[in-house]
């Protein structure tokens, strides 16, 4: 039934006046996605640009990577503490069962 309906609505739709209407919206898409703000350079970086480049990379990820470690180190000590912390608890516990 479906299929017979779409059938009748898509011969009521007129294709000549559909096909120039879709031509002019992606002509107008075309224009709009072009960007005049954007700045292509034309000259490749040279090699001393990207050594800086690299070098300032470096010292992100160098940076990231200790604070990483701190933190990596700070949960690993907060969980010993938990963990000791539970142990500790499971201990009191079973002494004072016996009291």
């Amino acid at each position: 039934m479906q299929n017979e309906e779409s059938d009748v609505w898509m011969q009521d739709i007129p294709v000549a006046k559909l096909s120039p209407s879709c031509c002019e919206q992606d002509q107008a898409i075309r224009v709009d996605d072009s960007d005049e703000d954007e700045c292509v350079d034309e000259n490749p970086p040279t090699n001393a640009e990207m050594r800086q480049a690299l070098d300032i990379l470096k010292r992100f990820a160098h940076h990231r990577s200790k604070n990483f470690r701190k933190q990596y180190e700070y949960e690993h000590y907060i969980n010993v503490l938990l963990r000791n912390n539970c142990r500790q608890a499971t201990i009191k516990e079973f002494f004072n069962c016996y009291i």
